[in-house]
């Protein structure tokens, strides 16, 4: 999707064009023009549909007001389509007309003064918006381009592929949340393994930008068993971005000393967020909470924190004037589990749904981070490993292949479909492979079990230990539905943790 669209009249093609060309020195490459011969629109489709479709992808639109633009129903529906959207809207001046009133309330750049101070109001503007050409869409060669089974995070968003639409409907509904109220709460909603945590981290919160004015966004915690301390932390990493440390034990005490209601810990968290907000410069913010995972908060017989962490986010949601919006990751299957914890109802939210990704989609995971990094993909590779990824809880194992095969095989910049199908096995090969590896060197480094041709054989122990740390976690619902666990190291059983930490390290 194009980052910025270039609304202008036909009669200004020419300021049009030089405004493109300047954009592209400054690093903004992903720019639509209608009528650029590469990246314009294409011959025989609908301009109209297209038009509309180029800004609904948008993260940005720039405005070139003059007398023709003024004047033309065609700019107007693309002003008022923007503003709907709650895009970035930029207008730029370039003759002596007034701006339109749609445009009035948005400081507009007049380049009748002088182009060179226009372009450095725009510069300024855009990455006050949080649109940073060179941020954080840079990759870093040190990080693997395939993360494999673990989260995509921030520091991975150059070779995040296959969300899209997705990126493009989140980052709209939260702009529009910011701009023009609403709820204050959205759920991103999808099933066990579908990459809502993923879209979350490197898809939307790095394209909102830390450097936007708009937004001042915490970084995402998993509320595990103590979601207070996993709050504290982030808002404490924010201090610390602001140049202010703080430790996070004392914003935990802050927050929960002396026992308070969840009306008070809500006061309190208030009081700590605005003295963020004076450390960040960024008063008129909207602080971003983000909780993945939060089918963490509905384990029944909880831990203390986790008990009081529900009654007090209701609190947070349903505060009057608050400049907060809450973002939750969710499994689809515990939406009505959700929805009947009694702290929670008639609390409203909106959702953005995370389902089955196309095949075209699956290419684009496949080939766009080998392409970002600098990997050659023999002819055939893409359309066998998507096609093996024939259901949508094999998104996990594509992952986990395709880490596999980079780390195997990347040395030489070549990834082949032999070395995928005969090496690594295939998409459903490749799990069992690893996990049969980690077993056998531990019979063979131990000697706790046997070895067989084609076979590994755990000692009556170790299997019963193994099966036990499984089963520690996995939480199953009285309805037979099951989710993660999270469990401290210490209570998994003693004797197999040697073995465990194996599996960790093939990050199985």
């Amino acid at each position: 999707m194009s980052s910025i669209f270039i609304s202008h009249s036909s009669h200004d093609n020419p300021t049009a064009e030089r405004l493109k060309a300047r954009l592209a020195e400054r690093g903004y490459h992903s720019v639509f023009l209608d009528f650029d011969p590469e990246k314009g629109i294409p011959a025989g489709r609908d301009w109209e549909k297209e038009l509309y479709a180029r800004l609904r992808g948008c993260r940005a639109v720039i405005v070139l007001c003059s007398g023709h633009s003024m004047a033309s129903r065609w700019c107007f529906a693309e002003i008022t389509h923007a503003k709907a959207l709650g895009k970035h809207i930029f207008p730029i001046r370039i003759d002596a007309t007034p701006v339109d009133g749609l445009l009035t309330g948005r400081q507009a750049i007049d380049a009748t003064r002088g182009w060179e101070e226009a372009y450095a109001r725009l510069w300024g503007g855009l990455l006050s918006a949080g649109l940073d050409p060179n941020a954080p869409m840079s990759w870093d060669p040190a990080r693997p381009p395939y993360p494999g089974l673990l989260t995509f995070q921030a520091e991975d968003a150059a070779v995040f592929f296959g969300r899209d639409a997705e990126i493009r409907r989140g980052l709209d509904l939260l702009n529009q949340l910011h701009r023009f109220g609403g709820p204050r709460l959205v759920l991103v909603l999808g099933a066990s393994g579908s990459g809502k945590s993923s879209l979350v981290r490197a898809g939307l919160l790095p394209r909102l930008g830390r450097d936007s004015a708009a937004w001042l966004p915490l970084d995402p915690f998993r509320p595990l068993d103590r979601p207070f301390a996993e709050l504290a932390r982030v808002v404490a990493a924010g201090f610390a971005r602001a140049g202010r440390p703080v430790e996070w034990q004392a914003i935990h005490d802050r927050l929960l000393r002396e026992g308070p209601s969840a009306g008070e810990i809500r006061d309190r968290l208030a009081g700590v967020l605005e003295e963020l907000r004076d450390a960040s410069g960024r008063r008129d913010g909207t602080l971003l909470l983000t909780v993945d995972q939060c089918e963490e908060l509905l384990a029944p017989g909880g831990a203390d924190e986790v008990a009081r962490f529900l009654p007090f986010l209701a609190a947070l949601l349903r505060a009057p004037g608050s400049r907060l919006l809450v973002l939750g990751t969710l499994r689809s299957d515990f939406l009505g589990t959700w929805q009947e914890q009694p702290p929670l109802q008639g609390i409203p939210f909106e959702s953005l749904p995370v389902g089955p990704m196309a095949r075209e989609s699956l290419a684009q995971v496949i080939a766009g981070p080998a392409q970002v990094a600098g990997i050659e993909l023999e002819p055939g590779l893409v359309p066998a490993m998507a096609g093996d990824t024939g259901t949508a809880d094999a998104l996990p194992l594509l992952a986990f292949a395709l880490r596999e095969l980079w780390e195997r095989h990347g040395g030489d910049g070549l990834l082949e479909v032999d070395e995928y199908r005969n090496d690594l096995g295939g998409l459903e090969g490749c799990v069992a492979r690893a996990a049969e590896a980690v077993l056998r060197a531990h019979v063979a480094e131990t000697g706790r079990g046997s070895l067989q041709e084609g076979s590994v054989h755990l000692s009556g122990e170790d299997e019963a230990g193994l099966r036990e740390a499984f089963l520690l976690m996995v939480r199953v619902g009285e309805e037979g539905r099951f989710a993660r666990r999270p469990v401290h190291w210490e209570q998994l059983p003693g004797h197999v943790r040697g073995l465990l930490q194996r599996f960790v390290a093939a990050r199985l």
